[in-house]
């Protein structure tokens, strides 16, 4: 009779059963991003935008119902209204991340005219052939990590010239941590 399970060799390799996990897209890692900082619904009365719910507000969506709006109701409105208008599909990831997550927060035209300065191309608020091709080449030269650096850093300083209005005040330890977290998810 034996009293002792039967021990494998100590450095044996077991086999890996797990599947392989797909990598994510671009698009799935900034919302996966976004939503971890816009939350659910809140109505604070400080927020320019109002009512907001997964980061949609009201004052950007009024024909939305955004206290009922679901989070793949909100993905769907983020693909249509943020990353295809600022191209995300055609950006090299760090990068699409960053302006992403700019885009949401302080809006499309914002977010596209700092990416159209960071990288010398025209300034019109929109991201069309030119501006992704500009990217392009200035992700060859610097590596698209530095450019979404770039990215955030701008959109670091530009919320800090928010604080000039006293009601922006009360946001900007979440809009610091949220620039720093972006940091290192595009430095990764």
């Amino acid at each position: 009779m034996t009293y002792f399970a039967e021990r494998k060799p100590i450095f044996q390799k077991e086999e890996d059963t797990a599947e392989e996990v797909p990598e994510m897209s671009a698009f799935d890692r900034a919302m996966n991003f976004v939503l971890r900082w816009e939350g659910g619904y809140v109505n604070h009365p400080s927020d320019p935008g109002g009512e907001t719910n997964f980061g949609i507000s009201k004052k950007a969506h009024p024909d939305v119902d955004i206290a009922n709006l679901t989070e793949g109701g909100a993905k769907d409105i983020y693909r249509a209204e943020y990353w295809d208008k600022v191209r995300g599909d055609d950006l090299p990831d760090e990068i699409a991340i960053a302006i992403m997550d700019y885009a949401v927060n302080s809006g499309v035209d914002r977010a596209s005219r700092a990416l159209q300065t960071i990288v010398h191309a025209g300034v019109d608020g929109q991201v069309g052939d030119n501006t992704v091709a500009q990217v392009k080449i200035a992700a060859e030269a610097l590596g698209s990590k530095r450019v979404a650096k770039k990215i955030v850093m701008q959109r670091s300083d530009f919320l800090c010239g928010l604080l000039s209005n006293p009601k922006m005040v009360v946001f900007m330890k979440g809009w610091m941590r949220r620039t720093h977290s972006l940091m290192a998810e595009v430095m990764e």
